[in-house]
């Protein structure tokens, strides 16, 4: 029977050996991204949401009483953006002749970041043209508003893959508003 002798090898411990780091390794990394995706998740605030559903939901009536109001009124225009110099200009189709506000509001809602929506007034200049200026932007989309003191609206998309010109309507109601 052979002995052992100080010329043979002796067994490192566990932890010197490369073999059980490496399988350690795989399930390392998925603690490590695990953890990651959790910071993420809790450190951001989701823009998608609206934070008082309850009262958007609230105000649908109204909403689709303004699109009707600007209907009946035959209201509509062209918005023209330029992102570039940070203007916009608004000219009204006003079939009906009807006495336009020297103020219209104007907001611009980007479909996914909250931070880049503008809120801006719109002034009367001569007939019905009303302009003003934005903060140029890096936007290349948003969903478009123009208001009148809650009596009328009109909405419409700026895609800036489609040019600067877009023609805003009003909104064409799924069902009659309800009379509360």
């Amino acid at each position: 029977m052979p002995s052992l002798t100080h010329g043979s090898q002796q067994r490192k411990p566990w932890y010197k050996e490369p073999g059980p780091w490496l399988v350690a390794l795989g399930p390392a990394c998925v603690v490590v991204g695990s953890l990651f995706c959790v910071y993420l998740a809790f450190s951001r605030e989701d823009d998608l949401v609206t934070q008082n559903y309850y009262q958007a939901g609230q105000t649908i009536n109204e909403r689709m009483h303004e699109d009707a109001k600007a209907k009946a009124l035959g209201l509509d225009g062209q918005l023209t953006i330029d992102v570039a110099k940070g203007q916009v200009s608004l000219k009204l189709d006003n079939p009906k002749n009807q006495q336009l506000p020297p103020v219209l509001q104007l907001d611009l809602a980007h479909p996914t970041q909250e931070k880049l929506d503008q809120h801006v007034v719109l002034g009367k200049t001569e007939g019905a043209v009303y302009i003003a200026n934005i903060e140029p932007t890096r936007a290349t989309r948003w969903h478009v508003m123009v208001e009148n003191q809650d009596q009328w609206r009109m909405e419409g998309e700026w895609n800036a893959r489609n040019g600067n010109v877009i023609h805003i309507l009003p909104s064409a109601p799924t069902t009659a508003p309800a009379d509360n």
